[in-house]
C-alpha cells in the first residue's frame, strides 16, 4: 500500500472516531398512498432539512444510515414542490414502531383536493 493511501485510510479512520455524529442503522418509509412522496428530515431545531429518499406510491423505501435527529424528528413529504406534509414524531415512538414511518393519509387527501392528478 502507497504511504499516501495509508495516510488518507488514518485520516479518514480519525476523523470517524472523531465525530460526535450518530446514525440510525435504517428507517423505513412506508407509502400507502396513490402518489409518489419526496422525504426529508430534520430535528427539533428545524436547523436543515435532509433529504432521505422517494418512496413510490403504493411501496416501501428503506434508508441504511440516517443521522441521528434526536429525541423529535419531524418528516416532510413533498410531492413536485406542490404539497407538503409535516409529521412529528419522537425518538422514543419510531424505536417502537422499528424506525418505520408511513407517509400519511392527509399527504394524499391534500392533494386530491388540491386537484392533483395521480400519476400512473
Amino acid at each position: 500500500m502507497r504511504p499516501r493511501t495509508r495516510l488518507m485510510i488514518a485520516v479518514s479512520l480519525l476523523l470517524a472516531s472523531c465525530s460526535d455524529v450518530s446514525f440510525v442503522d435504517e428507517v423505513t418509509i412506508v407509502n400507502q398512498t396513490e402518489y409518489p412522496a419526496h422525504v426529508e428530515v430534520t430535528n427539533r431545531n428545524r436547523d436543515g432539512w435532509l433529504g432521505l429518499t422517494v418512496v413510490d406510491a403504493h411501496s416501501t423505501s428503506a434508508v441504511a444510515e440516517t443521522i441521528d435527529q434526536g429525541e423529535v424528528w419531524i418528516f416532510r413529504f413533498d410531492y413536485l414542490g406542490k404539497h407538503h406534509e409535516l409529521v412529528e414524531i419522537s425518538k422514543r415512538e419510531l424505536e417502537r414502531n422499528d424506525w418505520t414511518v408511513e407517509v400519511p393519509a392527509a399527504f394524499e387527501q391534500q392533494l386530491r383536493a388540491r386537484g392533483m392528478i395521480r400519476p400512473r
